[in-house]
């Protein structure tokens, strides 16, 4: 497994940021850490009419600007606003993605759209252009839910659209298509280029020689838990898991050899508990040229997330995601982390990568953003903006008569009005710490500050020592 945090994010910066959260808080950051004026919204709708897809819209709408107010735009998670509404209507009806798909000579699945009340008698009719092995996916879907893959039999099929009907009423219409076996990606794609492409493998365990596959699971799942982007993607030992082991004709009670691959699941969608694997530079030319002119094929959909298959005789286009997962391509299981987010804003903001770069180490709390929004304090948040220029930080070290003088709360106060950011807090040898970090120049006088002190204080020696710990927005009295 890979470092799971890469060199611009660390844990504590991610602490109690999850699931689709995480696209909204990444693609945040690297615009406020490249100095744009980042505004969080409880409800987008008053502000911009962009589609909202999912559940749960809470801290993932935010617009980014430069000075006054210039190049002003709107996001939703990982989507920006030049990604039209239409667009994103086409590629959520897969059926009329398809459409797109053909006209322009894109390679996909053949496929037929039915409704889940469709009778056997009339589906085995409307099945005749089509191949074994089908495979049933609901034209609304996501994550993988309703989806049979490899059905191999008129009877199959039929169950397969019945246990959608019974679990998804919601999903109504759904895909029928020819099954193409071989291996998943997901490729990202902004402006033409792809700046990412990440593996997408079905969920597994590999044997040990002396665990069994349940043990196999549970110690997989705590390797998962360390990784933000696969912590809430564990692998349930559900009926899916017992059907497909039983095929096999193996159970979770079965002691797999050591090294031997054991696939759980048919599908490998990584919420389902597949894995993740970078494969950005591994992936061929023409394979990329694909997924480039699958996006080009949607008229303004201009960055989106590619699912494809390739196998020794095809390569195809599955689905087109508008409002694509890009955590996946910042916390892969193995390989290369990339930081998706500062693609996406290079398409918005050209000219302003550099300016985060010195920035790295600089961050603010998500959670709280998410919780002030979700208490209805503020309909909508604006971050004070990140300091211009190099990020400087220094720690000082004040001892003298500097406790029980009120010197922590004096320093905060000077420290707020120079805007700067850091904390302070007492030592047990009777001394004071000041970690600040700001613009270089305040950052140097503040020593002034620290040497002051509040009346009642006596401050005898004034250290100051580099700091290469990160430092959150915003200054705080820690205990």
């Amino acid at each position: 497994m890979t470092d799971t945090f890469p060199n611009w994010l660390t844990v504590r910066m991610m602490k109690g940021v999850r699931g689709f959260n995480i696209d909204a808080y990444l693609m945040a950051l690297e615009g406020w850490r490249r100095g744009l004026t980042l505004t969080w919204y409880d409800d987008l709708s008053k502000k911009k009419d962009m589609r909202i897809v999912g559940f749960n819209p809470l801290g993932k709408s935010f617009s980014l600007s430069e000075k006054d107010g210039e190049n002003l735009h709107y996001f939703y998670r990982s989507r920006g606003d030049k990604v039209s509404n239409e667009a994103v209507d086409t590629v959520h009806h897969k059926d009329k993605a398809k459409e797109y798909l053909k006209k322009s000579k894109v390679s996909t699945p053949k496929g037929i759209k039915v409704n889940q009340d469709i009778n056997q008698t009339t589906l085995k009719k409307a099945i005749k252009s089509l191949k074994y092995p089908l495979v049933v996916k609901p034209a609304l879907g996501s994550l993988g839910k309703g989806v049979t893959t490899n059905i191999q039999s008129d009877d199959e099929l039929f169950q397969a659209i019945q246990q959608v009907k019974e679990n998804y009423e919601d999903y109504q219409d759904l895909i029928i298509e020819e099954y193409v076996e071989g291996e998943e990606y997901r490729v990202y794609v902004v402006d033409n280029e792809v700046v990412a492409a990440t593996k997408r493998i079905a969920a597994n365990v590999i044997g040990d020689g002396v665990s069994t596959i349940k043990q196999l699971i549970e110690k997989k799942n705590e390797i998962r838990k360390e990784n933000p982007y696969l912590a809430k993607k564990l692998i349930k030992i559900d009926d899916t898991v017992i059907t497909y082991l039983n095929k096999q004709e193996i159970t979770i009670d079965d002691v797999p050899q050591k090294n031997e691959y054991i696939r759980l699941k048919g599908q490998a969608n990584i919420s389902a508990g597949g894995d993740p694997i970078d494969a950005t530079d591994d992936l061929d030319k023409k394979s990329k040229q694909l997924a480039i002119d699958a996006v080009k094929s949607i008229p303004n959909l201009h960055h989106a997330g590619v699912d494809i298959i390739i196998n020794k005789d095809k390569k195809m286009v599955l689905e087109i995601n508008a409002t694509a997962d890009i955590a996946m391509h910042v916390f892969p299981m193995k390989g290369t982390p990339h930081n998706i987010p500062a693609k996406i804003l290079d398409y918005y903001y050209k000219g302003t990568s550099n300016n985060a770069n010195d920035k790295t180490s600089l961050f603010f709390d998500y959670c709280d953003v998410r919780d002030i929004l979700k208490k209805k304090v503020a309909e909508e948040i604006t971050m004070s903006d990140a300091p211009s220029g190099k990020f400087y930080k220094t720690r000082y070290i004040i001892s003298g008569k500097v406790q029980k003088v009120g010197f922590r709360k004096w320093i905060k106060t000077r420290a707020v009005k120079a805007g700067l950011s850091g904390y302070t807090r007492n030592l047990k040898n009777g001394n004071v710490v000041v970690v600040v970090g700001g613009n270089e120049k305040k950052v140097e006088e503040f020593q002034k500050q620290c040497k002051k002190g509040p009346r009642k204080a006596v401050v005898k020696k004034v250290q100051a020592l580099e700091w290469d710990s990160i430092i959150k927005l915003g200054f705080e009295i820690r205990k």
